[in-house]
């Protein structure tokens, strides 16, 4: 546009020259306008298809409460007996769990499928109990290795009789990041 007004300048100042700058300015709008009416629609599309990809640093309860096995509650059932319960993570399975959560199927390394109460607090391998937690590389801070830590904490602190068991599976069920609060960071 700033081409236009000096030619503008240098004009005759004839009608016919006065014309064609109107329509090499009006042009240069349109195209302008042009472009950004591409780009919006572009970040519609994008914000559209974005919940598709959306991730929770909490699961929806609705679709994962957290639940624990029938011995679930006996600390000499669960404590140091994790690998026991743990079932085969196949791949139909992490689907069934991916799609529930609105995730398209397949491998997704920016996620793990965790269980809300973890094993070793007496936590089920059932669906209600799993969710696909996102890890450090789309979450900086509430990721699958801040809870792992989490886990680690309150799975000692209950094996070793400082905490009482429903209170951790409680606790982590209700809110991993309050219990990450209460339980990680205060010690």
């Amino acid at each position: 546009m700033i081409g236009d007004a000096a030619r503008l300048r240098q004009s005759s100042n004839k009608p016919q020259d006065l014309t064609k700058l109107g329509i090499h300015v009006l042009q240069a709008l349109k195209d302008h306008q042009l472009a950004i009416s591409k780009l919006l629609a572009i970040i519609l599309l994008a914000g559209l298809a974005a919940p598709g990809f959306a991730f929770e640093i909490r699961p929806n309860p609705n679709m994962t409460g957290g639940s624990v096995r029938i011995d679930g509650h006996d600390v000499h059932a669960t404590c140091g007996q994790s690998k026991a319960h743990r079932g085969p993570m196949s791949h139909a399975r992490r689907d069934q769990i991916l799609t529930r959560y609105g995730l398209p199927s397949g491998d997704h390394p920016d996620y793990e499928i965790d269980h809300l109460i973890p094993l070793c607090l007496g936590g089920s391998d059932d669906p209600s109990n799993l969710w696909p937690e996102p890890r450090r590389t789309i979450e900086p801070k509430w990721n699958a290795e801040a809870k792992d830590q989490l886990e680690r904490r309150i799975c000692d602190l209950v094996c070793s009789g400082q905490l009482e068991i429903g209170t951790a599976q409680e606790a982590i069920a209700k809110d991993w990041i309050a219990a990450y609060h209460k339980y990680y960071e205060a010690h």
